[in-house]
């Protein structure tokens, strides 16, 4: 260090040092320093530099970044202290830290150039007497701790829940206190949640007359909302022009089983008692595609606004406590479905068959004769034990869950046929205008400008797809892109 120091010229307190080179100092200031107008100097062995005067604010938030060039990648971490990166990203709902710097007065006393508390047992960490906002896309996230990082000097933590983001990259994040935020251009690694595949039942029901053929004896049934992405076919009314190829027509439709108390009262698929045989096994069987169980289908009412209905069929008046449908939570093998994710809401509908053979139109998702969005009743997911087998034996077998509702009062059904849907959304409230490949203007904007790559040149992933943009702005595929704000008329 050859004899350097960095001093206030007002008292000619020295500060605390953490690196020397030949042409960069990196010193910290007191925490009691007062805002406004502040004089340095540097002593060498080769003298005194000239005074040198900076601007003190109360609190100028910046992210530490993976460069050093304070732009791209923000360091930011998993609470057991893994770095985000494109292999370990920030998902929606996790916690993750922002490793900071100049967030100014905290709680207690502390001293620079020594550890902050909280590192010890017993040792209570300083806090900023205000939390900051954090900003992820766009999206506040919740922040559960922002202070001095325990046992470190000098350095600044900021704890978040991450939002629910519909992006899979580089997203903007950015921390903010009043009008004073940290430095633009910074990102951290995202990858959005995976999505709820729905599993089909193989077994044959007796006085069933639908199976899973498309058309007008199929056992699925097919409505969505967003004709972007799906066409017209089901769009805003029941279809059973599913568009599924011909291994359907050896499916039961989506699997179902219901209970009254312990006694299974309907069962297509023979999950829970044994009986599915080789109906979700392909060893050694034909290209998987063409194998019946291994066929799922994503169902989510609102993140992306598609519903698959299975048909069943009860001889007598049928009172049921449970509800029982099936998913693959590995059916995206890019995007994993996290069955605990707290962002998710599971949901369940039956609807009659008035009129005719598809499921009764209400003008949404929601059944006319039971849903789970106003019956009362508490969802849970297990591990079935049953798994869907590849005719590849490097294949991992994927794991078949149950996704059960037990009701809180009893639903009778009388003699009849119905549909039964089981889905996964990720909002409060079902979405008309949500869409598979729908983002609003400033999410796009931001995405975008976060992946530059030189030039006019960009890349962007979206949804888990990757696009590419130049300099003529057109995408490979439509893409509906919503206002930021409601549009005033002129």
């Amino acid at each position: 260090m050859a004899g350097t120091s960095v001093e206030l010229v007002s008292n000619s307190q020295q500060l605390p040092l953490y690196y020397v080179s030949a042409g960069q100092i990196n010193a910290e200031l007191p925490f009691d320093v007062a805002v406004g107008p502040l004089q340095l100097r540097v002593r060498t062995s080769a003298g005194v530099s000239n005074v040198d005067t900076i601007t003190i604010s109360a609190r100028a938030p910046k992210l530490f970044t993976l460069s050093f060039l304070g732009t791209r990648t923000a360091v930011a971490t998993t609470p057991d202290y893994r770095v985000l990166t494109s292999g370990v990203p920030a998902r929606p709902a996790d916690t993750i830290i922002l490793w900071m710097n100049s967030l100014g007065a905290t709680t207690g006393s502390p001293i620079a150039g020594q550890p902050a508390p909280g590192g010890t047992p017993g040792s209570q960490p300083l806090t900023l007497p205000v939390n900051p906002t954090v900003n992820i896309n766009g999206q506040n996230a919740a922040v559960t701790f922002a202070g001095l990082a325990p046992g470190l000097s000098g350095l600044y933590q900021v704890n978040v829940q991450v939002p629910f983001v519909v992006l899979t990259g580089p997203v903007s994040v950015d921390v903010s206190f009043g009008n004073v935020s940290s430095q633009a251009s910074v990102t951290i690694p995202m990858q959005q949640l995976g999505f709820y595949y729905s599993v089909l039942g193989g077994k044959a029901v007796a006085g069933q007359t639908l199976n899973g053929v498309g058309g007008a004896t199929s056992a699925m049934a097919f409505r969505q909302s967003d004709a972007t992405t799906w066409g017209t076919v089901g769009l805003n009314a029941w279809t059973d022009d599913t568009g599924l190829s011909s291994i359907y027509s050896s499916t039961a439709g989506a699997a179902i089983t219901l209970r009254n108390g312990t006694s299974v009262v309907y069962d297509n698929n023979g999950i829970e008692n044994g009986t599915y045989g080789t109906f979700y096994n392909n060893t050694g069987g034909p290209a998987n595609a063409q194998k019946p169980g291994l066929a799922d289908l994503y169902s989510m009412s609102n993140y992306f606004p598609l519903v698959f209905a299975g048909y069943f069929k009860v001889s007598q008046s049928t009172t049921i406590t449970e509800l029982i449908g099936y998913f693959d939570p590995s059916g995206s093998p890019t995007l994993l479905f996290d069955p605990a994710n707290p962002y998710v809401k599971y949901r369940m509908n039956i609807w009659s068959m008035a009129p005719g053979s598809l499921p009764k139109e209400t003008g949404n998702f929601v059944g006319d004769i039971f849903t789970s969005d106003t019956t009362a009743g508490t969802f849970t997911y297990s591990d079935t034990g049953v798994r869907m087998i590849s005719n590849l034996s490097t294949d991992v077998p994927k794991p078949i869950y149950r996704l059960s509702y037990k009701l809180n009062t009893p639903l009778t059904l009388p003699a009849g046929e119905y549909w039964l849907g089981h889905d996964a959304s990720v909002r409060n409230a079902p979405a008309t205008s949500s869409t598979a490949k729908s983002v609003r203007e400033d999410e796009l904007s931001r995405f975008i400008g976060s992946q530059k790559l030189g030039g006019n040149s960009y890349r962007i992933n979206l949804l888990g797809r990757e696009m590419s943009l130049d300099s003529s702005w057109v995408l490979p595929e439509a893409v509906e892109v919503h206002p930021s704000a409601p549009v005033q008329p002129r």
